[in-house]
């Protein structure tokens, strides 16, 4: 198939993996960036005749989405929303794109339902490793043991809609062990090859999912912790272990509960080590985007 990329490119997060993920299936692939170029959809679309359009949750691909499917009748047009929220008027903005949608994709099960009152074709759809990116580190250097070597380590938000994760996060801070931050409080954030030695050479990743209520969700955090062989301790959550099988990762409910199971986890290191490695092959055996992708394109049949 001809597949239309509209995803945001330049940050060579979600949109250069899904287009990894299509290509790895065989599938020919033109990418738009959707955040810096969304009104060269349409153009791209004419010169190029896809089969299928793919596209982010950018309120304005709307009216060039609408335009492809006049254009274009027999292509498909799917959008998959990566993140979530406790209610989907928080996306208020993208109903008229998703009723455009043929298929309408989003990663928490919750919000399904309300979903389907915008567009009946909503699906489940996680969000998965870029396995082209995250992996075991090739080298690891004395600087990057001098940076990134901790009991503990951390690397995302912790304010905003996130602040929640304060009182987790201080709790561990509270333990006396050696914790790295990343990504807050001016703190640099780390990705691609620099998260992958960051989660090696971390005893302990932790990982605090945001919107624990809704059902089978989980951040992109966990398959990159996962994906590089670092050991993952993750909140709680109903479907938690839908989603992961029990012997790749660790969770915790409560502050107190996080405070003993870091202690748990340092002082059992051959344990730690060998729960890291299954959830290292686990992930890239079976929750890479080119899985995710495949589980898009089977919804359509």
């Amino acid at each position: 198939m001809k597949i239309l990329l509209l995803f945001p490119m330049a940050d060579g997060q979600t949109g250069p993996a899904i287009k990894y993920a299509f290509e790895q299936l065989g599938h020919e692939v033109k990418a738009v960036d959707a955040k810096l170029q969304p009104y060269d959809s349409y153009k791209v679309a004419c010169d190029f005749k896809p089969d299928l359009v793919f596209c982010s949750r950018t309120q304005a691909l709307t009216w060039k989405v609408q335009e492809i499917k006049a254009k274009f009748k027999n292509a498909i047009v799917c959008m998959w929303n990566v993140d979530t929220r406790r209610r989907i008027n928080k996306w208020e903005n993208l109903f008229p794109l998703i009723k455009h949608c043929d298929y309408h994709f989003v990663p928490d099960t919750k919000t399904i339902s309300q979903w389907k009152q915008i567009n009946p074709n909503t699906f489940w759809l996680p969000q998965g490793l870029q396995n082209e990116v995250y992996g075991k580190p090739k080298a690891i250097t004395d600087a990057d043991r001098k940076r990134y070597s901790c009991d503990v380590s951390w690397a995302g938000t912790r304010t905003g809609v996130h602040k929640g994760r304060m009182r987790f996060l201080d709790a561990i801070a509270s333990l006396g062990v050696k914790f790295n931050q990343w990504g807050c409080g001016g703190i640099p954030r780390v990705y691609d090859k620099e998260h992958n030695k960051m989660a090696m050479l971390s005893k302990i990743n932790i990982a605090c999912s945001g919107w624990p209520m809704n059902g089978k969700y989980s951040s992109v955090r966990n398959y990159k912790i996962l994906g590089a062989g670092g050991f993952l301790l993750e909140l709680n959550r109903k479907g938690l272990y839908e989603l992961f099988p029990p012997n790749v990762l660790d969770c915790y409910a409560t502050p107190q509960e996080l405070a003993k199971k870091v202690r748990y986890w340092l002082g059992h290191e051959k344990e730690r080590e060998e729960t890291a490695e299954c959830g290292y092959k686990w992930v890239h055996e079976n929750a890479t985007y080119t899985h995710r992708i495949k589980m898009a394109l089977e919804y359509m049949t």
